[in-house]
């Protein structure tokens, strides 16, 4: 699966960090919360998919949750 990952700014707007592949969610999400652990609050797409959103603190919330 193809996944999109977005750094969100201080106006909440979200910027594109990268795009990467993995296998399932829970593997999209562990890498996710390697580019949050640099203090960037971060929002996880599979195409028009949101699969969450980590905060600065690494935090994450899904949209179902």
């Amino acid at each position: 699966m193809s996944y999109r990952l977005y750094t969100v700014d201080r106006s909440g707007r979200l910027q594109l960090s990268r795009t990467f592949d993995c296998s399932d969610d829970e593997a999209a999400v562990e890498q996710a919360r390697e580019a949050a652990a640099e203090g960037e609050a971060v929002e996880l797409w599979d195409g028009g998919r949101l699969v969450g959103r980590l905060s600065k603190l690494g935090v994450f919330t899904s949209p179902t949750a």
